[in-house]
């Protein structure tokens, strides 16, 4: 993955200044489910994990006015993936400088608009980084 994007010009790069302080990975999977495959590109600051399947939500309990009360520190499903699907990653690619991975997805994207997914809902989050070929020829 590395050599298809080494020659990418970054051109706003303040623009993204938040995020250059945070490494972060662009990753490219396979996902295989009734019958259909798709390749999803993104980008994520947390571990490739948690992105496809999620963070629980985890539930504490403290005392306000005398009462015990629930509260929980935020969860996520990840990318809410059909409940048979198979996901396979086919490259990653990490880099200390969050802001310039992120510019990487983006115009990664915007090179292959073309080979984009357009259909059904498939994932909660993420579907429109979905194309329905290889589109970096990584797939071996």
């Amino acid at each position: 993955m590395q050599s298809l994007i080494s020659n990418i010009i970054i051109s706003k790069p303040n623009k993204y200044a938040k995020l250059r302080l945070r490494p972060a990975t662009l990753y490219y999977l396979r996902i295989e489910f009734a019958h259909t495959t798709l390749y999803k590109l993104g980008y994520t600051t947390t571990s490739l994990m948690e992105r496809v399947h999620g963070r629980p939500t985890i539930y504490r309990y403290i005392v306000r006015k005398g009462k015990r009360v629930r509260v929980h520190a935020a969860g996520h499903n990840g990318m809410g993936l059909p409940k048979n699907a198979k996901v396979y990653v086919v490259a990653t690619l990490d880099n200390n400088n969050g802001s310039l991975v992120y510019q990487w997805e983006q115009y990664l994207h915007t090179l292959h608009y073309n080979s984009k997914y357009v259909g059904r809902q498939v994932m909660e989050n993420g579907n429109t980084e979905l194309y329905v070929s290889d589109i970096l020829g990584l797939d071996n």
